[in-house]
């Protein structure tokens, strides 16, 4: 077993070398740019932003250092002093431009043009100082290979920005070189390699901190998909505003809604219908009817609770919803139409059995490890009684949402239903959207003898043995049920 175990550590360290090399592989190695434009342009804008308040806080600490430089160059000038003095002021003007510009509102896009430019004045000044003073034209080309390490270890300049600064910055300084040290001179031939060996190292310096943070670029837009994905994830199965709040805050998260619409759909015959396909066919049967119920949940504002085997379960109003028990009807009679839909390719009927029910509840966010947003209360226990008490392609509602939505749809009922912890309660199947507001046949109509405040009738018993309910098949796929249950 350990040597298993042992075996199996080089597979995955394989694998996260392959991810980095196929990473890499999306970037031209000279000069550095990746192969993709847009994930090109989106390197250059977050590195250039990132350059300025860098290139800034570098322009702004080499006037600081610069004055007392100028200064001594100024005093020992001798003669040239005025001269000297002209030039210093210029170097100091063109430094306070320069950190001006960082303000600039497009900075951005020209921040290495900025950066390179002080840079290669700035060497251009220190030769100039070197040829008016006394000043050793080897420390005014050593000031010179300092900026531009500088320039690349702080200032984030490019590989090519440091390499044209490089070409730019350096020639005269050697000029001065050459003109002080008449001859090949054991000196001479010391700081020309010195040049070289710097400017090499400027450059390589340069090359190999923009890979890295080009490579660091790539993480974090693997690292921003990875969370996006994550989030995703998290909001199938949690709100998403209980996710955010999951996110940012350790408490326990247990919200009590006073009124909402919970739904329970459920597959009839489905266990035998389960044992005749192969596993594969009734896992891809259900991923395609609760994936289609999932995406009418966003349609008509709903959450999406949890699926339990072939059940399905969703809830309205647990964001502020006046119309929480409509949105609800409205989401089963789109659940039947879809699952006529599917039946029709399928090698099998497809009927849901469905109850609703209204009323309070207390949500929150359970398991440490797991998550899982659930939802407690009556209104939980008697949907799912509605729909265990229901019939194959029909809606069963209690009463609280049939007196929220009588006004809207027509109802059959009220039927006697034996629930259990709650005894015989009144109950109701749904007809369809109420057309006919004139007709006191249609049930559920204010102000018709239909009404339950003007109901003397007896209520029905259950659905099989009521008299009135006429036996016409249920119109999935417009929407229409069944004309039952006309008292008269």
């Amino acid at each position: 077993m350990r040597q298993r175990r042992a075996s199996r550590q080089p597979t995955a360290s394989w694998r996260a070398c392959g991810h980095d090399r196929q990473r890499l592989s999306a970037m031209r190695k000279l000069p550095l740019s990746f192969r993709d434009p847009a994930e090109e342009r989106a390197f250059l804008e977050a590195d250039n932003r990132a350059a300025v308040a860098r290139g800034r806080a570098c322009v702004l600490l080499a006037l600081v250092m610069s004055a007392p430089f100028l200064t001594f160059d100024v005093l020992l000038s001798g003669g040239r002093a005025v001269v000297m003095a002209v030039l210093a002021a210029g170097c100091a003007a063109l430094v306070a431009v320069a950190v001006v510009t960082t303000w600039w509102r497009n900075v951005a896009r020209h921040i290495q043009l900025v950066i390179v430019s002080v840079v290669v004045l700035y060497s251009w000044g220190a030769s100039a100082t070197a040829t008016l003073t006394r000043i050793s034209p080897d420390d005014a080309a050593f000031s010179s290979i300092l900026l531009l390490l500088a320039l690349v270890g702080v200032a984030r300049v490019r590989f090519v920005s440091a390499l044209v600064a490089t070409a730019l910055a350096l020639p005269p300084a050697l000029v001065v070189l050459v003109l002080a040290h008449p001859g090949v001179s054991h000196s001479l031939v010391l700081n020309l390699m010195c040049f070289t060996a710097f400017s090499v190292l400027d450059v390589t310096i340069a090359l190999a901190l923009e890979r890295s943070r080009r490579r660091t670029f790539l993480a974090h837009r693997a690292l921003a998909a990875e969370r996006r994905r994550s989030e995703r994830l998290l909001h199938t199965v949690i709100p998403e505003d209980v996710a955010r709040r999951l996110a940012t805050s350790p408490l326990p998260i247990a919200d009590t809604y006073d009124d909402v619409t919970v739904l329970f759909a459920d597959i009839v015959g489905f266990t035998p219908l389960a044992a005749s396909l192969p596993a594969a066919e009734v896992v891809r049967l259900l991923d395609l009817l609760f994936g289609r119920f999932d995406d009418l949940c966003a349609v008509h504002g709903m959450e999406k609770i949890k699926t339990i085997g072939d059940a399905y379960m969703a809830v309205a109003g647990i964001r502020p919803s006046t119309d929480h028990a409509a949105r609800a009807v409205a989401l089963a009679l789109a659940m039947q139409r879809e699952a006529a839909d599917l039946a029709s390719s399928w090698p099998a009927d497809l009927a849901l059995r469905i109850g609703i029910s209204s009323g309070p509840v207390v949500a929150g966010v359970i398991g440490r490890r797991t998550f899982a947003f659930d939802l407690w209360g009556d209104a939980v226990n008697t949907a799912s009684r509605m729909e265990a008490h229901g019939r194959a392609g029909r809606i069963h509602v209690s009463a609280d949402t049939h007196d929220l939505l009588a006004d809207r749809y027509d109802f059959s009922g009220p039927h006697l239903t034996e629930v259990k912890g709650k005894g015989v309660v009144p109950t109701y199947f749904l007809l369809g959207p109420g057309d006919n507001r004139g007709d006191d046949r249609h049930v559920g109509v204010k102000g018709s003898p239909s009404h339950p405040e003007r109901r003397r009738t007896p209520p029905c018993p259950e659905p099989a043995d009521c008299p009135h309910e006429r036996r016409q098949p249920l119109d999935l796929r417009s929407g229409r049920g069944p004309q039952g249950c006309q008292l008269g």
